[in-house]
């Protein structure tokens, strides 16, 4: 269910991504402090949002009768790429209560640590 929303929202296909939301739903975005209340502010937000936002790419998604998952890559026109990974909790076979955790790839990690760095 979380591929189809974020598959939706790809598409800017509102009416398909509001099938997946539930009316109470509740989204929370730690990174920026944002929360969104209900389906209609949810959508609102997503389909506010300054255009052309780039290719949103679902890299996988998992889920069972009470939750789902999606890890998802932004390409931005300006060729900055961003990830996110949203977890949400189901009522009433819908996504209900969602955060979304964002980051920007490539940082560093801290000294000590850099003999963990992925290989290219």
């Amino acid at each position: 269910m979380a591929r189809a929303l974020y598959t939706a929202y790809q598409a800017r296909d509102w009416a398909t991504a509001e099938t997946f939301l539930h009316p109470d739903a509740v989204l929370d975005m730690p990174a920026t402090g944002e929360r969104l209340v209900g389906r209609e502010q949810v959508l609102r937000f997503q389909r506010d949002y300054p255009e052309p936002w780039g290719e949103l790419v679902v890299r996988r998604a998992l889920g069972d009768e009470s939750s789902a998952a999606a890890e998802v890559e932004i390409h931005a026109p300006d060729g900055q790429v961003f990830r996110m990974a949203a977890v949400w909790g189901l009522q009433d076979g819908m996504l209900a209560s969602g955060t979304e955790y964002w980051v920007d790839p490539g940082g560093r990690p801290p000294p000590g640590r850099t003999a963990y760095l992925a290989e290219d």
